[in-house]
């Protein structure tokens, strides 16, 4: 049974921040999920998310047992084996990848670009429970934001820093920034550093830019990097021996 989160791991109370982690949570129920349903879930991620190769998936998810732990905020966690949670459903459809993924493909998904002095309105502490990412606050590089979505997945990092310090889903479209200009709400925060999960998945940091009260610029490389180039570096052979077995299997 996995361990609930220490009083001292936990968040402050809710407040007015979208993130479903801001407040302690309880794992309610553990089942693992069925072959069908992992190959399923897979499929899902790689069509949302390009960037995310089979070989990257091998290596966050594994090719064993992936755990689905219903949680008390009405979240599911995505767990392969006995290492921390690689996905999350907010409780309301959307699967986001947790800040422990992201740092070791921290290009698997569009982002917003903030200052350093922002994060720390991002940030859970004390009585507060954090904000959601503000338009003013975003930096808008010299060729613009993208394709932007209303409902749209994207992370937050702070300038200088390659490493992703929140998660979410867009407030706005494109059209609208064209309209209304940068103002109002950007981006609804689901999962932010110092919140819940962070701290139910081991309280970890990619790199020494992620301080007490804000994340500053590094160029640290996270801990996991080893790790994941090893995964994507499987040969070819294991992977046309495994396509081999799940066709056979079908």
């Amino acid at each position: 049974k996995r361990p609930q989160p220490p009083r001292s791991a936990r968040s402050p109370q809710p407040g007015s921040m979208s993130n479903v982690f801001k407040g302690e949570f309880k794992v309610t129920t553990q089942s693992l999920m069925g072959k069908a349903d992992v190959k399923k879930l897979r499929s899902s991620l790689q069509a949302e998310f390009p960037e995310l190769t089979k070989k990257a998936l091998d290596g966050i998810l594994g090719k064993e047992e992936v755990g689905v732990l219903k949680c008390s905020n009405g979240s599911t966690l995505y767990v392969p084996g006995d290492g921390p949670a690689a996905f999350f459903d907010d409780g309301f459809g959307g699967v986001y990848p947790t800040l422990t993924t992201l740092w070791r493909i921290p290009d698997m998904m569009p982002e917003l670009v903030t200052h350093a002095p922002v994060s720390k309105f991002l940030l859970p502490k004390d009585r507060s429970a954090g904000a959601d990412m503000m338009l003013p606050g975003v930096i808008v590089p010299p060729e613009g934001l993208g394709p932007l979505e209303l409902g749209q997945k994207r992370c937050i990092r702070v300038e200088g820093n390659k490493m992703p310090i929140a998660v979410g889903k867009m407030l706005v479209s494109a059209a609208d920034v064209k309209g209304s200009g940068m103002k109002g709400k950007g981006m609804e925060v689901k999962h932010v550093y110092h919140d819940s999960l962070w701290a139910y998945s081991g309280r970890k940091v990619p790199n020494d830019g992620f301080l007490a009260d804000q994340v500053v610029a590094s160029e640290g490389a996270p801990p996991a990097a080893a790790a994941a180039a090893a995964a994507a570096d499987e040969s070819d052979e294991e992977e046309a021996e495994e396509e081999e077995a799940e066709a056979e299997e079908e």
